[in-house]
């Protein structure tokens, strides 16, 4: 599917306006949860209850301000890339199994040649065992609901519109994949990440708009985060 073009093309401040609204966010309230726990009497008997508040606020304000940003720079949130979806999304039913098994398949197969293990998620469990029924469900929205739309909005809405601009489909899928699985940071997780990044560039290529890709990412999201209910439900 041929993607509309943007209405203004995004210009270098944009991106790093929007950059720096996506990193001073994350470094403001992760900042503040840790000044919070290393200093306020008791807190560190309730840090489960502090991660949780600081992933709801730091995706919420981020989804929040970053839309604020572009428009104020005079984007339509619709022309970055949340359109009216069309019936074209009906195939995310093939393309949603197809991607998760491409993104096992790599971090998988690096496993193997690695002889690594899996990285556990013992920490987590412990956070949703402490934070209860109410912190697990909000840790859910946080990670499998509201972070993918923040995300699609920057990496396939900003990224991946700015650099399709200028170097066309093909290199705004390649380094929209590339930065989102550098920012994602673990080493051992980095195929993972970036089969990730190719598979919702490939999606927003493929259906001119961020549904295709916030599909497949509220679908990986909620997979793994849907064990941390089953801990505090199960």
């Amino acid at each position: 599917m041929k993607e509309s073009p943007l209405h203004r093309r995004l210009a270098t401040t944009t991106l790093l306006i929007s950059a720096g609204t996506v990193l001073g966010i994350g470094a403001l309230v992760f900042g503040a949860a840790v000044i919070i726990g290393l200093n306020v009497p008791g807190a560190r008997t309730h840090l489960d209850v502090l991660i949780i508040a600081a992933l709801l606020v730091q995706s919420v304000g981020t989804l929040i301000a970053l839309t604020f940003v572009l428009r104020r720079r005079g984007h339509r949130i619709s022309a970055i890339g949340f359109s009216r979806p069309s019936w074209r999304l009906l195939h995310l039913l093939w393309q949603i199994p197809t991607a998760v098994i491409v993104v096992l398949s790599a971090q998988l197969l690096v496993f193997a040649v690695t002889g690594s293990e899996p990285v556990s998620d013992s920490s987590t469990d412990s956070i949703a065992r402490s934070a209860g029924a109410v912190g697990a469900v909000l840790m859910f929205a946080a990670v499998a609901i509201i972070t993918p739309f923040w995300e699609e909005l920057f990496f396939r809405g900003v990224i991946y519109g700015y650099v399709r601009d200028r170097l066309g489909a093909t290199g705004a899928i390649t380094i929209s994949a590339i930065v989102f699985a550098l920012c994602h940071g673990v080493p051992i997780l980095l195929p993972y990440m970036l089969a990730l990044g190719l598979c919702l560039a490939l999606l927003r290529a493929f259906h001119g708009n961020l549904w295709g890709p916030l599909g497949l990412h509220i679908a990986i999201n909620s997979t793994a985060s849907f064990f941390l209910l089953q801990v505090v439900f199960g």
